[in-house]
Formats: structure tokens, C-alpha cells, sequence
């Protein structure tokens, strides 16, 4: 029996559940299978999901399950895209309900795993909420039939449509059959009273596409919210398709002769999250990077028009403040947590799925994850997740020869930090201007290592920091600056930003400057790493170690590796796109 909610229309019976995995066949209908509901609900803002021109500011109950329809490569979410049963308690549609209105949401949104893996929970939920006067929506492909659209369209407010691309080439990658589809519904969605806004992931060497799929847009409306997803690679992606900054701020750029509105997302310190008149060139709403996938608005924004008469097509009333999810809470950062606690268990050695969902479950109530997220902000504390963690999944040696290996090497660099102090290091992600949060683990390490972070002294906060002024940079003239290992740039181009701004601070001017290895300083065991190689940079030849070797011991030692072999990534939990062991990538996902 063919399916008949998106174009792929797999063939369903009482052997096979289909692409999604989540449909059963029951006497003469497709029916969702009866263990699939929302596994998570947590308030999110408007922005993380994220929608732009709609209720701004706005919370929002996200609520995820299990599932998707396309496979694609480095998705941030594939464990939770994946067709397997987690065997989690689940929540009803009507337990989501409750506690939007507990939370006083202006309404809820599926988000994470594909809603057309879920669409009759989901179709449920959407009654309900209007039931309640609550509103809409979801994250979605967009590849539904014409006849579920239909259907859809009259139940949701507004819609994020991943576009994957313009080719048919891009989407039978994703195990799709063509782009048609998704822009056929999104024209749809707009004619039935829908708020669409897109997003479409640019990785390297797809530029040309992503501007033909702008241009395909604008002939159904200019004024449809583009957001440019500058691609991070997970798991098997290697660092090669990551486009830099500058590279995606250009394609950005070019976005914009076709369409009124593009953003640019995973970009720090970009300025191309604002929205500007399309008429006059004014800004008329600024805001800055919120983690990833998200941003959030510096200040309300309540007026749509702009001085020049012209009106910006933004939906529904403002909130007064902005809502700001506290800790893990929100967005993709629960994607992020969970693989912080999968990067700890694999360097225990624990490859097994079933226990990665085991654990989890027992970590993922909002306590526990509140209580993690502060663990892993400082060296010591997270000595104690990773015996959170050990407990949890009842690998307490394995924790404890963890946590030795990475102890012994703290007491080095505390040593060396005892004799050496008052080196001033300013700590950014992604751009000079955006400065990681004062109490972020990776100004810990500094502090740690004997170094006085500027960071410290920075006022207002962000998720994962807050953009500051060139003047403030200057003011406080740090000796080196170190650039996120998790959101990196090309040092041509941060040395070219920093002579634009008038960034002329010593580490500038001696070429002190460093960008951190991937992952090494912040979400894995392999901070230690970090500590090292920040040590190292601040205290030239002190520490007595060889940092190469340093890794390749821990590589080989809980991976499995040689530090050699490994081909980076920006996974938490794994090191490397290629290379590891049969047995290893057997039991692991992206």
C-alpha cells in the first residue's frame, strides 16, 4: 500500500515501514506507528527556529519526535532524523497543548525531525492548538503531496522550508527524487495564507545552485525571508565543504539582487543577520548569532516601516521583550547536548546505540540538563560530568580513566600557570567582533592556564557570546587572541577584518593569533587538548610538551586512532569524517 504524505510514496506492508520508518500498515489504511510521539517539548524563541519576520521576539513550545523522509549528508539532527524506536515516555498531542499554556507560548512548532515523519501526530497537535487559540507551525523539507499540503496549509500559520538546493541532482542525494515538489509547495503555501521563510545550506562548490534556487524564489515572491545556512561539517562531512565566513557573506550578498530579504546563519559576528530596508538600505532590525541555526533581536522591533514609507512584510504583533532560552534549552543545542554526552561515552569506550539512548533518556529532564550545562563550563566540573555520565551509563572505571588522563595533565598546566600569569587573551568565535560569554568554558581554559581573559570583564551575554565594538578590543589590547575551535575562520581573513575594523590590539600586530583545532575546547574530552595548545601558545616552550604527541596519545588512546590518521570534523563525539575503526563506525552516527 503506497503512502500518500510526501512525494517519495514508499510502499508500506506488514513487512516495511517505509523511508521514514515511523508508518504501519492496520487493515486497509496507513496508520502512524503506535510508539511514535513528541519526545522533548522545551520554549524557544521565534528567532532560534528560526523564524524572522514573524510575531518577533515571540516563545514558542518546540516539540520533536522521530523520523524524516530524506538523508542527508551532515545533518545536525540525524539521530533524531533516524527511523529507529528511542522507547522514550512520549508526550500527546493534547500533554503539548497543556503545557504551551502552561508556559503562556504564543503557540508550538515542530522542529529537529521531520513533521512529515509524524504528520497525523502532528495533524493532531495543530487541531488542538487552534482548539486553544494557540499558533502553528513547523521546520520542514516541504516534500509533502499536493493532497497532505492541502490539508497542511490550512492547519499551520507559518512554515521554515529547507530548501536542500535547485538541482534534482542535490535532492536524489537526500534520497529524493526532484526539487520540484518543495518550490510547487511553497507557491502553495503562499496562496493559501501560509508565512513561508527558507533556509538553503551552502557548502562548498554549491554556490551557482543555492543562486539559482534564490532566483526560482523570487519568481514566486522576492519577499519571502531567505536564510543562508553556512554548512558545519558532522560526522562524515569533511571540513573541505565548509565555506568560510567571508565566502558565505559574499554568496549572501549576491542573494540579495534577487531576493529582499537574506540572512546568513553559523556565521558569528556577521552583519548579515540584520534586516535592512530593500528600498532605502536602512537598517531597521538588528540582531546578532544565538547558537546554532539561531540569532536573537538586540532590541524589540515593533515598527515595520521604514522612514523612507516603505513597509517590510513581517506577520503578526511583536513581543514587547525578547524571551532567551536558558542553558540547553531551545533550538539545536539539545542536539548539541546529546553529543556532549555521546563524546564522553566514546571515550569510555561505550560505542553501543542503545546505551548512547539510555543514557540520554536519564539526562534529557531539564534538571539534569540545566546541571550539565554548568558542569561543562569549567576544567574541574567536568571531571564531574564525565562521572555523571560514567554513573549513568555504569561505566564507573571507564569514567574514572577518563577523568585520570585528563587530571594529571591539569596539574601540569596549573603548575606552569602558578609561575606565569597576567598574559591578557581575548577569546572570539567566528569573527573579531564576537566575543565568547565570560563563563564559557573555553575562557576557563585561559584563566586556567594562567592568562587574563578581557572576556571577564564583558557585562551582557549570549548564547554562545555577544558581539562587541572594535574600540572595546583596543581598549583592553590582549598579547593573544585564540578563535573558537567550534566556529572557526581563515586567519587571512580574520587578519583582513581586523584592518578593516581598526582592530590594532598586540596580537594583532605581532601576529599572535591562533585558531583552536576543531572540538578542542568546548563539547568533548578533548579540551584537554585545548588547555594544552592555549598553554603552550601563551607560554612559549614552558610547558615542555610536544602538543602532536599529547593528541596522539589521547587519539589512539579513546578513539582508537592515530592523531595522524584523523580527518577533522566538528562533531563533539567524533573526531573524524574517515578513518575509524570498523567497529567504531558500526555503532556511531552523525
Amino acid at each position: 500500500m503506497q503512502c500518500k504524505v510526501c512525494e517519495i510514496g514508499c510502499e508500506i506492508n506488514e513487512h516495511s515501514r517505509g523511508r521514514c520508518g515511523t508508518y504501519v500498515k492496520k487493515g486497509g489504511s496507513i496508520i502512524q506507528s503506535p510508539e511514535i510521539g513528541y519526545m522533548g517539548a522545551y520554549p524557544i524563541s521565534v528567532e532560534t527556529i528560526p523564524m524572522l519576520h514573524f510575531h518577533p521576539s515571540a516563545k514558542f513550545l518546540q516539540v520533536f519526535s522521530t523520523g524524516c523522509n530524506f538523508e542527508c549528508l551532515g545533518c545536525v539532527a540525524r539521530l533524531l532524523a533516524s527511523n529507529r524506536s528511542f522507547g522514550w515516555p512520549t508526550l500527546s498531542p493534547n500533554r503539548v497543548v497543556a503545557k504551551a499554556l502552561e508556559q503562556e507560548c504564543q503557540g508550538v512548532v515542530s522542529t529537529l525531525n521531520e513533521p512529515a515523519a509524524n504528520y497525523y501526530i502532528f495533524r493532531e497537535l495543530a487541531v488542538q492548538a487552534k482548539e486553544n487559540s494557540l499558533l502553528v507551525g513547523c521546520s520542514t523539507n516541504c516534500y509533502f503531496t499536493e493532497e497532505t499540503l492541502e490539508e497542511l496549509g490550512g492547519l499551520i500559520d507559518f512554515v521554515n522550508v529547507g530548501v536542500k538546493g535547485y538541482s534534482n541532482s542535490i535532492y536524489r542525494t537526500c534520497g529524493a527524487k526532484s526539487s520540484t515538489p518543495v518550490f510547487r509547495n511553497i507557491a502553495r503555501l503562499l496562496e493559501m495564507g501560509v508565512h513561508v521563510e527558507t533556509s538553503i545550506v551552502y557548502s562548498r562548490g554549491n554556490e551557482a545552485d543555492v543562486l539559482q534556487a534564490a532566483r526560482t524564489l523570487s519568481k514566486v515572491s522576492s519577499e519571502i525571508p531567505l536564510q543562508l545556512m553556512r554548512f558545519i561539517p558532522f560526522g562524515d562531512a569533511p571540513l573541505e565543504q565548509e565555506p568560510s565566513i567571508g565566502d558565505a557573506e559574499r554568496l549572501c550578498r549576491a542573494i540579495r539582487e534577487h531576493m529582499e530579504y537574506a540572512y546568513l546563519f553559523n556565521s558569528p559576528g556577521t552583519e548579515l543577520l540584520h534586516t535592512y530596508c530593500p528600498q532605502c538600505g536602512s537598517m531597521l532590525a538588528e540582531r546578532e548569532f544565538h547558537g546554532p541555526m539561531g540569532c536573537r533581536l538586540l532590541k524589540p522591533w515593533t515598527d515595520y516601516a521604514c522612514r523612507c514609507g516603505h513597509n517590510v512584510q513581517v506577520k503578526g504583533t511583536a513581543a514587547s521583550e525578547n524571551f532567551s532560552e536558558a542553558g540547553f534549552m531551545g533550538g539545536y543545542r539539545i542536539s548539541r547536548a546529546f553529543g556532549m554526552v555521546h563524546a564522553a561515552l566514546i571515550c569510555m569506550g561505550i560505542f553501543d546505540e542503545g546505551k548512547l539512548l539510555e543514557v540520554w533518556r536519564e539526562v534529557s529532564d531539564a534538571e539534569t540538563l540545566m546541571k550539565m550545562h554548568r558542569l561543562i563550563q569549567q576544567p574541574y566540573s567536568y571531571l564531574e560530568f564525565i562521572r555523571l555520565i560514567a554513573k549513568k551509563a555504569g561505566a564507573e572505571h571507564q569514567g574514572e580513566e577518563l577523568s585520570s588522563f585528563i587530571g594529571k595533565r591539569m596539574e601540569s598546566v596549573l603548575s606552569l600557570a602558578a609561575e606565569n600569569s597576567d598574559h591578557s587573551v581575548y577569546y572570539c568565535m567566528g569573527s573579531p567582533l564576537f566575543a565568547l560569554n565570560a563563563g564559557r568554558m573555553e575562557n576557563n581554559l585561559v584563566t586556567f592556564a594562567g592568562g587574563k581573559s578581557i572576556n571577564k570583564v564583558l557585562q551582557r551575554e549570549g548564547k554562545p557570546g555577544v558581539n562587541v565594538s572594535p574600540a572595546f578590543i583596543n581598549e583592553h589590547n590582549p598579547q593573544t587572541i585564540f578563535i573558537s575551535g567550534f566556529l572557526s575562520r581563515p586567519l587571512d581573513e580574520f587578519y583582513g577584518l581586523c584592518r578593516y575594523y581598526g582592530i590594532e590590539a598586540d596580537a594583532v600586530k605581532e601576529q599572535r593569533v591562533y585558531v583552536i583545532p576543531p572540538i578542542w575546547d568546548f563539547g568533548s574530552p578533548r579540551w584537554i587538548l585545548g588547555l594544552l595548545y592555549i598553554a603552550d601558545k601563551m607560554h612559549p616552550g614552558k610547558l615542555g610538551i610536544d602538543i602532536e604527541k599529547e593528541a596522539d596519545e589521547f587519539y589512539r588512546r579513546f578513539y582508537g586512532m592515530s592523531f595522524e590518521d584523523a580527518s577533522p570534523n566538528r562533531s563533539f563525539h567524533r573526531p573524524s569524517s574517515s578513518g575509524w575503526p570498523g567497529h567504531i563506525m558500526e555503532c556511531t552516527h552523525a
